[in-house]
């Protein structure tokens, strides 16, 4: 048995190198860290979760410092009642909150599809299990201790180093490329639109006008 699993690791390996040598020089990754939660997550209807909220931010702050036109959300499709409630909150996000609205470079439609035939949502399910284990295994936090969590380490600095972090206009705030939300996971989503990570202070109006040249 023993045998079988490490010919079976060693199968994963060699398609996680071969996948690794076939993804696009211009592959950029952007990664939100959850916390397991307690209890189960509430979501009011038509509010966007705060993992989305908070992807939908970097995706903006990243097209705008590299003045790229629209970049369209690609998501894995779950099945129609939650992948509608999605596009809904996304759309609500970008149209009716203060925050949303001085977003320029996403389109306000997502697309849904499935990982089975997309080779690109693929890569991200690959990618969102790398960084479950890495920090499961709490290698955020302690040195590696078996071969396994050696290998984790190895492939979470290579998508690491894939990621960029970018100041926000006009402010001396660092949008990091992977963040740990933690167990917060809500946020106000009303006009006033306020949160806890530092975005109330980015509701003024040259930041509007910074966001929009």
């Amino acid at each position: 048995m023993k045998q079988l699993l490490l010919r079976i690791v060693q199968i994963i390996k060699r398609m996680l190198k071969a996948w690794w040598t076939s993804l696009p020089l211009m592959t950029l990754l952007f990664c939100i860290i959850m916390d397991k939660p307690d209890e189960p997550i509430i979501v009011p209807e038509h509010h966007l979760p705060k993992q989305y909220y908070l992807l939908l931010k970097k995706v903006e702050f990243y097209c705008n410092h590299h003045h790229y036109g629209k970049a369209m959300m690609i998501f894995d499709e779950v099945h129609e009642d939650a992948d509608r409630k999605i596009a809904e909150a996304i759309t609500g996000f970008l149209f009716k909150t203060k925050f949303g609205r001085s977003f320029h470079h996403i389109l306000e439609m997502p697309l849904f599809v499935s990982s089975a035939v997309t080779p690109a949502v693929q890569f991200a399910d690959i990618f969102a299990g790398i960084v479950r284990h890495y920090y499961e295994n709490e290698l955020d936090q302690k040195e590696p201790g078996t071969e396994f969590q050696e290998w984790l380490v190895e492939l979470f600095t290579k998508l690491h180093n894939l990621t960029e972090n970018n100041f926000i206009p006009k402010s001396h705030y660092l949008e990091y490329g992977f963040q740990k939300m933690g167990k917060n996971f809500s946020y106000p989503v009303s006009e006033k639109f306020t949160t806890s990570d530092n975005d109330e202070s980015l509701l003024s109006e040259e930041f509007s006008n910074d966001l929009s040249e």
